[in-house]
């Protein structure tokens, strides 16, 4: 079990016990109509739709171009998933979610270019259903909480904010976010969604922004929260700068160039499945919106992370800071 790192601008001695205390309590409480697992549920999907690796799937459907769907070994509905897309172009890959269209085991996920073509592309999955150590909110179109971990509440602050906010002290662990439908459904315009620290340690603050950058209401999304605690799991809240701000015991990362870094850990990291977003290491407004996708590292203990301005912009490298997590 990786420890929880203590936080010392958050909570000192006491405090921060009785916080982390509180955290174990209420933190990945499982809904009673979500089922129960104790293994995470990943998949790692190549661009023509076979499995790379994973745990818990049962079989990968590619169903039509940019449309796949991850078959898992038992219901998955009530859970949050959360993606990222592995670099195969010149310019990011965008990738959505939502429930499964053939069974309720899957996850469906589409793939598409910034244009909002549907386009193959490999991608990383992790599903959220509340094991220890994680905690999940699923957003719908109407600034409405469809389903999370005991305890979540969802407060819209406006056009495309929110602050979601957790029963337990959350302030060492990374968020990650994706666009989904909270439903079976699809999402059809290309979007984006953003983390940052909300204005408490148990609060997330997100931002969904539309393919300009522009502030949107109406897009849905999966937020999973996964800390240092969560079992065979690695996170990492990094800079802009490259250096990280917070996360796992034994995690190192830095960037030798605009919007290449590299996560670092003391585990092979082929087993795992690495997912990331685009977000501010504290309370500040993660302001540019930008792409991240997953590049392979150089060694067997490192991944690589690709972050670029949104193409409306450029689709240049972009030196943003970022959430991620390696779930294996």
């Amino acid at each position: 079990m990786i420890r929880r790192l203590s936080r010392l601008t958050l909570a000192t001695g006491a405090a921060a016990a009785a916080l982390a205390a509180a955290a174990t309590v209420t933190l990945g409480a499982v809904p009673a109509q979500a089922y129960t697992t104790s293994s995470n549920l990943f998949a790692s999907v190549n661009l023509n739709g076979t499995l790379a690796d994973g745990n818990g799937v049962s079989g990968v459907t590619h169903i039509g171009t940019g449309r796949y769907e991850v078959t898992f070994s038992a219901d998955v509905q009530q859970c949050a998933y959360v993606a990222t897309t592995v670099n195969a172009y010149s310019q990011a890959l965008q990738v959505f979610t939502a429930g499964g269209h053939l069974s309720a085991d899957g996850v469906y996920v589409e793939t598409k270019n910034q244009g909002g073509g549907l386009t193959d592309g490999p991608f990383n999955l992790v599903v959220d259903c509340g094991l220890p150590g994680w905690g999940y909110a699923v957003v719908g179109y109407s600034a409405n909480l469809v389903r999370s971990t005991p305890g979540v509440t969802l407060t819209s602050l406006g056009s495309g904010r929110y602050d979601v906010t957790f029963p337990g002290y959350i302030g060492e662990c990374a968020y990650l976010a994706t666009v989904g439908d909270p439903g079976n459904g699809l999402v059809y315009n290309p979007s984006g969604v953003y983390t940052g620290s909300g204005p408490n340690p148990g609060t997330v603050y997100v931002e969904t922004k539309n393919p300009g950058g522009g502030l949107s209401a109406g897009i849905p999304f999966h937020l999973a929260v996964i800390c240092p605690s969560a079992a065979s799991a690695k996170v990492a809240v990094v800079g802009a700068n490259g250096r990280i701000s917070r996360g796992s015991r034994h995690t190192w990362s830095f960037s030798l160039a605009p919007g290449q870094y590299t996560l670092v850990t003391s585990r092979p990291v082929s087993d795992c499945a690495a997912v990331a977003t685009r977000g501010s290491i504290d309370t500040s407004v993660p302001f540019d919106p930008a792409t991240v996708e997953i590049v392979p590292g150089a060694t067997r203990h490192t991944v690589g992370i690709q972050v670029r301005q949104l193409l409306f912009f450029g689709g240049n490298p972009a030196s943003e800071s970022f959430h991620a997590a390696l779930v294996c």
